[in-house]
């Protein structure tokens, strides 16, 4: 090329845009011409094939255009920026050129994206509560919170001082939230799990508010505490009872009409105001803390996320060591689930057809299981070490929390439950003929089960000492007036608890199968035959678990059941609050005036 059509080139701008342009050549000489030549015959040739550079100086060249329209966008934005904040008004729309910037752009993209991403996780956690859309559930539920509050507030004001097992546990709460670890009352038999937990809260109430950690350790606060708990226990309760709801419906072959999920939030609503749950709602004691976080535990397992169940299990056992058989009692439930999805366990089969089809499955696919159950088995294995360090399952105050073989308990735990679901054993009595059947054709398990009772009863009977000592518990008056009224009182109440007994039997078999209701039974067994003291709140998960497991289809029983538990909330919040008495000889640790209590 001629230095004339250089310059020419150089003068002329179309002459420049010409070079840019794409030139297609084929084999043939009139390809160029001839439409049928398709497009994709055509070789394009672009700049660098009709350009004398080099692809390594093109490549130079490239770089340095991008440098310098880099350097062009970041001071025309430093410009815009300055020029805004001299006169925001009259620059407003030019310093929006900032944000059309490649960098800005995706930035916001990706902050849209973790936003989207958020509301995602929880839309899903949202679906899959289910939550019903009666409006009128929820304000019960409102109306239940409400009132609580309420009982807190008067509690408070009536009683502003720790009452009685309340002087440990806020003592030692105070001191985890001061920060001092160390510290520890060797009255408490209980793990530190209800402190290390009010100690994580009051710490991010401080972060938020900027105030001392002991700030929020005071008793009115404590015993906010477990109100929270008492709410995440009411969603817990709903998501088990839909899970099994749905289960109902999968399988109809169980001949169960599936329960709607109304019904599954007024059933939840129903055993959130169980009357010993809800009055340790309004103190600061460990029990609602261990049921929240083993219903949790449950709830997980039963949507396959094992891992999580191991760990609030875990937590669990901080708030108490007995939880631990409810861990392997979830561990348990997992293999039976796995069986009963199999069709391996019918309704129809008997109890021992179906131990001899559990064990050889398990037999059969024991390396499975065994991984499958690798996070339970560790947080039981974990527990085993701890009792061989320990040297026993309580901790501090040993002297008072001895094992003994009180078989009695397993029948105070029926004539509980006898009482606390009155309207579900009365309307069961429309098949009271079942139970006269039962009583006909198979007398070999009827006498066994009153011959049991009865020499438990005559053999194994226990008295603690702190039944007999302490007025102020409802059980010492229940022992005096009912159940040790005459020595004979036992004997006369058996036809009640084997009538209950059979009633457990009948319905936890319906929806599960035989295997599942020997395993509750023995983890039941487990946790209340060695307790020494009859508790009441040795009972709470027990009862729970059983009803978690017979949800109730009639809403005439749930009215009824509700009505119970108000009626029965209403006298012991009453009693606790107006009822007062003086001992003679008192403490630091119980000072006048006394109170009635669970």
């Amino acid at each position: 090329m001629s230095s004339s059509d250089e310059a020419h080139r150089l003068q002329n701008p179309s002459a420049r845009r010409l070079r840019s342009k794409r030139v297609y050549h084929s084999s043939s000489d009139d390809s160029v011409s001839d439409p049928r030549v398709k497009s994709s015959d055509r070789v394009p040739i672009t700049r660098s094939r009709i350009s004398s550079r080099s692809s390594s100086e093109e490549d130079g060249i490239t770089v340095r255009r991008k440098g310098a329209e880099h350097r062009r966008v970041r001071r025309s934005a430093e410009k815009n920026l300055k020029n805004a904040e001299r006169d925001p008004r009259k620059h407003s729309r030019s310093s929006s050129f900032v944000f059309d910037h490649p960098m800005v752009q995706h930035a916001r993209t990706s902050s849209y994206a973790m936003y989207q991403q958020s509301v995602d996780i929880a839309r899903n956690t949202i679906s899959e509560l289910d939550l019903p859309a009666s409006s009128w559930c929820g304000f019960f539920a409102a109306a239940m919170l409400a009132v609580t509050l309420g009982e807190v507030v008067k509690i408070n004001n009536a009683q502003p001082t720790p009452y009685m097992d309340e002087a440990f546990h806020v003592r030692q709460a105070q001191h985890y939230c001061a920060g001092n670890w160390t510290v520890w009352d060797k009255k408490i038999t209980t793990l530190p799990g209800l402190y290390l937990l009010t100690a994580v809260i009051a710490h991010c109430a401080g972060a938020v508010t900027g105030k001392p950690n002991i700030h929020w350790c005071s008793l009115e606060k404590l015993r906010f505490v477990n109100i929270v708990m008492s709410v995440l226990i009411f969603v817990v309760m709903y998501t088990i009872f839909r899970k099994l709801s749905r289960r109902l419906k999968d399988d109809p072959g169980l001949g169960i009409q599936p329960i709607h999920r109304t019904c599954c939030m007024m059933n939840s609503l129903v055993l959130t105001c169980f009357p010993l749950l809800y009055f340790y709602n309004l103190l600061y004691y460990t029990d609602v803390g261990s049921v929240l976080f083993v219903l949790a535990s449950y709830s997980c397992s039963i949507r396959n996320h094992h891992l999580k169940s191991a760990m609030l299990g875990a937590i669990s056992v901080l708030f108490r060591q007995t939880n631990i058989i409810w861990v392997g009692f979830t561990a348990g439930t997992v293999v039976i689930r796995d069986i009963e999805n199999r069709g391996w366990l019918q309704q129809s089969d008997d109890f021992v057809s179906q131990m001899k089809i559990a064990v050889t499955v398990i037999f059969r696919y024991f390396w499975q299981y065994l991984l499958l159950l690798l996070p339970y088995l560790t947080v039981l294995a974990g527990f085993a070490v701890f009792i061989f360090v320990n040297g026993g399952i309580v901790v501090g105050d040993k002297s008072a929390h001895t094992a003994v073989l009180h078989f009695p308990q397993f029948l105070y735990f029926l004539l509980f439950l006898t009482a606390f679901s009155l309207p579900h054993m009365v309307q069961r009595l429309r098949h009271s003929h079942l139970t006269v059947l039962y009583y006909v054709f198979k007398p070999v398990h009827v006498l066994l089960f009153f011959v049991s009772a009865v020499l438990a009863l005559y053999f194994f009977k226990y008295e603690h000492p702190y039944l007999l000592a302490d007025n102020r518990h409802y059980t010492f008056y229940i022992w005096r007036k009912i159940l040790n009224r005459t020595p004979y009182t036992m004997f006369y109440l058996l036809p009640v608890c084997f009538y209950t007994f059979l009633n457990i039997v009948a319905l936890l078999s319906t929806v599960h199968s035989k295997f599942f209701t020997l395993l509750y039974f023995l983890c039941v067994a487990t946790q209340i035959v060695p307790q020494g003291l009859l508790e009441f709140r040795y009972f709470i998960l027990p009862y729970l678990l059983y009803r978690l497991h017979v949800p109730q289809h009639s809403w005439v029983v749930l009215f009824l059941e509700l009505c119970q538990y108000t009626l029965i909330n209403l006298i012991t919040v009453k009693l606790f609050l107006n009822k007062t008495f003086d001992w003679d000889i008192t403490d630091h640790l119980t000072p006048n005036p006394q109170r009635f209590m669970w």
